[in-house]
């Protein structure tokens, strides 16, 4: 692991700017990450993480303490002898993946759950973060763990799902900033569930091309994510091309009760039943 100094991060961002990390490091293991952090207090410096790049501006004065690219790598199917809850199987992803090159490898795998999730800039150790939604799917749904190193004491742990506090757009990891950072992240996925094509754009383009005859059991996880980087790369500009500081819209989260009220209002406004962590509702609608 070594240390650079006065490094540009603007090659490191989906927004092509920024100025200078002071100090600046990649981290491909959890050893290197422990020792960077032991650089950064023993400098007394403050330190920040940084995976893909996207949903994120970085000023021109750059960051005066020291930038850790997150590059731990590795995807792995545990044992189909482990199974957990309902027949799924643990798939694991190391935080420096890169999120929709996981995603694809899941669907090439034959399991469905993250499929709508596809097309998503951004690393595997961003997502249970910000619990990244889409086309009507939150990853805290198809997570059973998060491995991460607590900086407070400098311990390995893992955090169950119902640990993470996981909600819209929300998690655990944004109430403690900064404390744990996430090293990898192990779902819980099937090769037999339904897939969801509930979304608005989802089942428009599915009623575009298929006929009477449609079942939704013939849809499969490779079709829906084909759908999604079909609808997303025809609504949104490409990452790889034009500058962009990705998505940061958070939909406002009402009561039933006054999101009954605008609707009556206002007919054709939408809205999205939220649920609770066990998957009840939440009598709230974003």
């Amino acid at each position: 692991m070594i240390i650079q100094e006065n490094i540009s991060l603007s090659q490191y961002t989906t927004f092509k700017i920024g100025g200078n990390a002071r100090f600046f490091c990649v981290v491909t293991n959890i050893d290197e990450l422990k020792q960077a952090i032991a650089f950064a207090k023993n400098k007394s410096l403050t330190f920040f993480i940084l995976g893909g790049g996207s949903n994120i501006l970085i000023s021109d004065d750059g960051f005066n303490g020291l930038v850790i690219k997150m590059e731990i790598m590795g995807k792995k199917i545990q044992d189909s002898r482990l199974k957990v809850q309902d027949g799924a199987q643990i798939v694991s992803a190391g935080a420096g993946e890169m999120w929709d090159s996981f995603v694809e490898y899941t669907v090439n795998e034959g399991f469905n759950g993250l499929e709508n999730l596809s097309a998503i800039p951004g690393t595997v150790g961003a997502a249970p973060v910000q619990n990244i939604g889409a086309y009507g799917i939150e990853v805290g749904q198809f997570i059973s763990s998060v491995q991460v190193l607590d900086t407070q004491n400098m311990e390995e742990k893992t955090l169950l799902a119902r640990e993470c506090h996981f909600g819209y757009r929300y998690s655990l990891f944004k109430k403690e900033k900064g404390r744990y950072i996430v090293t990898a992240v192990d779902f819980s996925l099937k090769k037999d569930g339904v897939v969801n094509i509930e979304y608005k754009d989802l089942k428009e383009y599915f009623s575009m091309i298929q006929d009477s005859r449609f079942k939704i059991q013939e849809i499969t996880p490779a079709k829906v994510r084909d759908a999604v980087v079909s609808i997303r790369r025809n609504k949104l500009p490409d990452w790889n091309k034009w500058g962009t500081a990705g998505s940061f819209i958070k939909n406002p989260v009402i009561t039933q009760v006054h999101f009954d009220e605008l609707k009556n209002k206002y007919p054709g406004l939408p809205g999205f039943p939220e649920k609770d962590s066990a998957g009840e509702s939440s009598g709230q609608v974003k």
